[in-house]
């Protein structure tokens, strides 16, 4: 069997622990751990090892392949999915566009941190055959008009004082809890469970640190 190493893409320290493995459909590998206060994921081909190297440790997980999975959900979960890239592309947007014009460092800090999420989410979309409805958007632009005119919205709020904007960042993570915490009660694939676990605990830190 032919086996290849990668350093698997590192998320935000802010993330809680994980240590879990989950197959993916047709043997694709999801390897989520946490070592020296950082959280990695991979995703990687069936026969293929994922491997991370943290404070001279090594971190891996062998993918085997599945024949019972599919690689297809419901319209509901791809409906969901969607909605959520969405949902984080507005915060990064929101959060580079105000600490582009001399807000909070704390937008600053958060917004690459939206930007992983975008990329964690775009990996496991294109697991399940969902194509990124934020590819190619402008900033502010979106496919769902809901979420244009609550881009709208926000900015002009963020405008208004410094602490507006923070109440604008406590706005957005309030919206992304709620709906993070609502998907999760429906959506069973644990990939995508285990995807949306670490948003919704990045989310959870970035609350926090706008409402300090």
């Amino acid at each position: 069997m032919s086996i290849k190493s990668y350093v698997v893409t590192p998320l935000m320290s802010e993330y809680l622990a994980v240590s879990k493995g989950f197959l993916y459909p047709h043997g694709y590998f999801l390897y989520l751990t946490r070592f020296s206060g950082v959280v990695h994921v991979g995703v990687k081909m069936k026969k293929v090892i994922a491997t991370s190297i943290v404070g001279g440790l090594l971190l891996a997980g062998l993918a085997i392949p599945s024949q019972a999975a599919t690689t297809t959900v419901s319209a509901a979960t791809k409906a969901k999915l969607i909605y959520i890239i969405q949902e984080e592309k507005l915060a990064r947007d929101v959060y580079a566009a105000i600490a582009k014009i001399g807000g909070s460092q704390k937008f600053s800090n958060i917004s690459p941190s939206e930007q992983t999420h975008l990329n964690e989410l775009a990996a496991i979309m294109k697991v399940y055959g969902i194509a990124d409805p934020t590819i190619g958007l402008k900033a502010g632009v979106f496919k769902d008009t809901k979420l244009t005119a609550l881009y709208k919205t926000v900015m002009a709020k963020s405008a208004l004082s410094a602490a507006d904007a923070l109440a604008v960042g406590v706005l957005i993570e309030n919206i992304d809890i709620a709906d993070l915490n609502a998907d999760l009660k429906t959506i069973t694939q644990p990939d995508i469970k285990a995807v949306l676990n670490l948003l919704l605990a990045g989310s959870q830190k970035h609350l926090a640190a706008f409402s300090r």
